[in-house]
């Protein structure tokens, strides 16, 4: 909700009393990505009549009435930088985390790559944050290190285990690696495309996220960053991939092996909204 501006015109409610609901932010036409959220809408309550929400029965993004007493919250940062053993209480693992394959101690976040997958059922060395504007960039930088055949770490965009849009680096044979943009939508596993990489330099991924398309890029060490590809919103929507709790943006680390010594090394992560 949000009060008129003094220059609007005056349909200003009174409200003595207020609901509190969950609903959802549409995008892509009926689709939404975001999860459910918390609305709060003013109510009007005649004597002898039903309740009547927001005037009209509607409940809107912005609904024109006089503000609850504010209480204003410090903005986080948008760039988390690693390394001193915090994490902010917006940072999430997926299901019940193996703490012993995180390191945040020491100049970045080390996640031990772990034979569990993003598709698995277990949880996988993972740690992300939810998307949480329609419009928003997310960046990191990763290097893939003491990695064999098949090992991986990189940025996911992930509804759940069987919708995610990734980005990662992958080791290959003859010490060689790959950047790699795939997507997994349901049992259809596609590799959009493969970009060799310099032997053990960081890499710089970003998503930028709009109501309709994820766009991909990545960059070598201080080069600017080269878009690589993009994916449609509506395929890890609620409405086509089910689910109801939203999109989360997430540093990943996976291995082929259950003895694999690889590590997916993060120097920072940074979320920003697109105003």
């Amino acid at each position: 909700y949000r009060s008129t501006p003094k220059s609007a015109p005056a349909r200003i409610l009174s409200a003595a009393f207020w609901m509190v609901c969950l609903g959802f932010r549409p995008q892509s036409g009926s689709h939404h990505l975001l999860g459910r959220e918390t609305f709060l809408a003013p109510v009007s309550w005649a004597k002898g009549a039903w309740p009547t929400v927001n005037g009209d029965g509607h409940i809107d993004l912005h609904m024109d009435v006089p503000t609850l007493p504010q209480h204003p919250f410090a903005e986080r940062p948008a760039r988390t930088v690693f390394g001193n053993g915090k994490l902010a209480p917006e940072w999430l693992y997926l299901r019940n985390p193996v703490m012993e394959h995180y390191d945040n101690s020491c100049e970045a976040l080390r996640m031990k790559a772990t034979a569990v997958g993003l598709d698995d059922n277990g949880s996988p060395s993972f740690l992300g944050r939810r998307q949480q504007h329609i419009d928003f960039t997310a960046e990191t930088a990763v290097s893939l290190q003491k990695a064999e055949k098949g090992d991986e770490a990189g940025l996911t965009v992930f509804m759940d285990k069987g919708s995610h849009y990734d980005l990662t680096v992958r080791q290959q044979d003859s010490g060689r690696q790959v950047l790699v943009l795939r997507y997994r939508l349901g049992l259809i596993t596609h590799t959009v495309c493969q970009v060799p990489l310099p032997k053990g330099q960081e890499v710089r991924l970003r998503v930028t996220g709009s109501a309709h398309r994820y766009n991909f890029a990545y960059a070598s060490g201080k080069g600017a960053f080269k878009h690589i590809g993009e994916a449609d919103t509506r395929y890890i929507s609620t409405e086509t991939a089910g689910g109801f709790t939203g999109v989360v943006l997430a540093m990943y680390a996976v291995s082929t092996s259950d003895g694999s010594k690889a590590e997916g090394v993060f120097r920072y992560f940074e979320y920003k909204p697109q105003k």
